[in-house]
C-alpha cells in the first residue's frame, strides 16, 4: 500500500519526459522544415515569409488569396523548397493607412513587405482613405510624370485628383483627363511656371469648360 504514491510518481514522471521529448522532437522537425524554405524574393517581410512557410500544406491557395502577387513559382530541390514571388506593379502608398495601393487597385498592408521595398514607392497617397486609380489617372498618368515632378496624390470626392509637386505647388485635375488636357499642360506649363501669378496652385478643374485659374 505503502508503495503506491512512489509508483505513480515515478509513472508521472516518465509521463512528463515522453511529453517533453516528443515536444523537442517536433519543435525540432519543425525548425528544420522552415530553415528548408528559401524565398527568392527580398521585398517580403520576415512575419509574411514566416505565415507562408505555416500554411506550406496550403501554399496555392494562401498565396493566391493575396492579390498583390502578380505570380510565383514553387521549386523543390532535394531537401529544400524554394518560393519566387512577384510582386504587382506599386503605384503609391499611404502612411496614413500604411497599405500600399498597386496599379490594378489592389490594396495591402505595409505588414506584408520589407521596409526597403516600401521605401522604394516614391509617390504618396495623402487621401483619408487609400485612393482608387480611375481609367482617367491610369491612362495619363505616364504622360502626367513626364510634364510633373510629382510627390504627392490625393483622391477628392471619389472622382478626382489633386497632385502635389516636388516644389510643393498644388495641380487640380478635372475629373476627366484626356489628351487634350496633357497636351495643353505639355504646350503651356513653362509659361505658366514664369507666371508671377503662379505661386501656389494650377486649377484645372474646369479645364473642359475651357477655363484655368493660376494663384
Amino acid at each position: 500500500m505503502t508503495s503506491h504514491p512512489r509508483y505513480l510518481i515515478i509513472s508521472i514522471t516518465s509521463f512528463l519526459v515522453l511529453l517533453f521529448g516528443f515536444n523537442y522532437v517536433f519543435e525540432t522537425l519543425k525548425n528544420e522544415s522552415s530553415k528548408s524554405i528559401i524565398f527568392n524574393n527580398q521585398n517580403l517581410s520576415l512575419n509574411f515569409e514566416i505565415d507562408i512557410s505555416q500554411n506550406i500544406n496550403n501554399i496555392n491557395n494562401y498565396l493566391n488569396n493575396h492579390k498583390f502577387i502578380r505570380s510565383y513559382i514553387i521549386k523543390k530541390e532535394n531537401s529544400k523548397l524554394f518560393i519566387n514571388i512577384v510582386l504587382k506593379k506599386p503605384f503609391a502608398k499611404n502612411n496614413l493607412n500604411q497599405e500600399i495601393i498597386f496599379y490594378d487597385n489592389s490594396l495591402a498592408s505595409f505588414d506584408f513587405f520589407d521596409q526597403s521595398f516600401i521605401d522604394s514607392v516614391y509617390l504618396i497617397d495623402t487621401s483619408i482613405k487609400s485612393m482608387k486609380i480611375n481609367k482617367y489617372l491610369k491612362t495619363m498618368f505616364d504622360d502626367l510624370k513626364k510634364i510633373f515632378n510629382i510627390a504627392q496624390i490625393e483622391f477628392i470626392d471619389q472622382r478626382r485628383y489633386n497632385l502635389i509637386l516636388q516644389n510643393n505647388i498644388k495641380v487640380m485635375l478635372p475629373k476627366k483627363i484626356n489628351k487634350e488636357l496633357i497636351i495643353f499642360i505639355r504646350e503651356n506649363f513653362e509659361f505658366l511656371k514664369n507666371s508671377n501669378d503662379f505661386k501656389e496652385y494650377l486649377d484645372f478643374r474646369n479645364f473642359n469648360e475651357k477655363m484655368i485659374r493660376v494663384k
